[in-house]
């Protein structure tokens, strides 16, 4: 069985212990989905799916948790995730269309990668706008986020 395969048996089965809102879909990512994750990205002014498509692409293929969520056709929010399984799922990213904030899909794609790995918890970096959506869903602030790039200045600014 391809491993994009049996991530979505995985998701399937986490998906029946949620209610999604009419209208969405919330399934796997597919390489497919990546204009979409650029596009949202560049309205949110996240530079790394733009300045370095190759890699951020690369980035999706390895990570997992992957979600979209989708209405009709169109991607309007996603996250990525990586896991050990055991201990901690780290959100890498999450993002929502503007004019889909509100409706509960931030939430959803959280609870996804709760249900994905119910027994782990759930870390992440927030930007500070995003602190109160977090904190509203019950995470609360463990220290302060550092982060170092180890590319060198000729190969363009790092995100």
């Amino acid at each position: 069985m391809l491993q994009s395969e049996s991530r979505q048996e995985q998701l399937d089965v986490a998906l029946m212990a949620m209610k999604l809102p009419e209208d969405v879909q919330l399934r796997c990512w597919m390489e497919e989905d990546f204009p979409f994750i650029q596009r949202l990205s560049r309205l949110e002014g996240w530079t790394t799916p733009l300045r370095r498509p190759e890699e951020a692409l690369v980035a999706w293929r390895n990570s997992w948790p992957a979600l979209v969520v989708a209405q009709r056709e169109n991607v309007i929010g996603f996250v990525r995730g990586m896991t050990d399984g055991e201990v901690t799922t780290y959100i890498a990213d999450l993002l929502v269309e503007r004019e889909y904030r509100g409706k509960g899909l931030g939430r959803l794609l959280l609870d996804a990668c709760h249900e994905l790995y119910p027994h782990t918890r759930l870390d992440l970096i927030s930007t500070e706008g995003a602190n109160a959506f977090y904190k509203a869903h019950g995470f609360r602030l463990v220290g302060e986020g550092l982060r170092k790039s180890y590319r060198t200045k000729t190969r363009g600014n790092v995100s």
